[in-house]
């Protein structure tokens, strides 16, 4: 029974800390946890493209209700993922599994990893796109346009585009 019992507590203990719901490899650096706004400052200076887009992908976790007192579990820092550019595209174009979730039977047109800082860029010819964030073997969006467009992004000729994403794992 003894031995029953801490199995159990083992498996609960491994149940909590597995990072289950999002990928293992996200360890929030201390020094960006919730100081998203400097973050981004700091990727706006690493901006080396003349046209294309670029900024900063973060993830936001805990329960982020509006609580009195210190005793909030919300979170944002910056995370690594690769991000899928892919031409201008809608909700009936893509097939919803859940939430945010999407697959789209088509490739896309490029892809970029964020650094440790979530800073990324890409240099674009003018156009529309739609950007998604890699995450679980499918692709994670969360913006929308009025026309069903999922996550666009105009670029115009001689311009970099700031698109700063949140992959949200948040309870509100």
């Amino acid at each position: 029974m003894k031995t029953a019992s801490i199995i159990l507590a083992l498996a609960f203990s491994v149940f909590l800390f597995c990072g289950c719901g999002k990928e293992e490899s996200d360890n929030a650096p201390s020094q960006w946890v919730n100081n998203i706004e400097e973050l981004k400052q700091l990727n706006q200076g690493k901006i080396t493209i003349t046209q294309g887009i670029a900024g900063t992908l973060t993830l936001i976790e805990g329960n982020c209700m509006p609580i009195i007192g210190p005793n909030s579990t919300c979170k944002e820092y910056p995370v690594k993922r690769k991000l899928a550019i892919y031409p201008y595209t809608t909700l009936q174009e893509t097939v919803q599994h859940e939430a945010a979730f999407y697959t789209i039977n088509a490739e896309p047109l490029m892809e970029v990893e964020t650094d440790a800082e979530g800073f990324y860029q890409t240099k674009l010819s003018p156009g529309t796109y739609s950007v998604f964030i890699e995450e679980k073997g499918k692709l994670y969006a969360n913006g929308f346009d009025g026309q069903g467009g999922i996550n666009p992004v105009h670029v115009d000729e001689d311009v970099v585009e700031s698109l700063n994403l949140r992959l949200n794992y948040a309870v509100y």
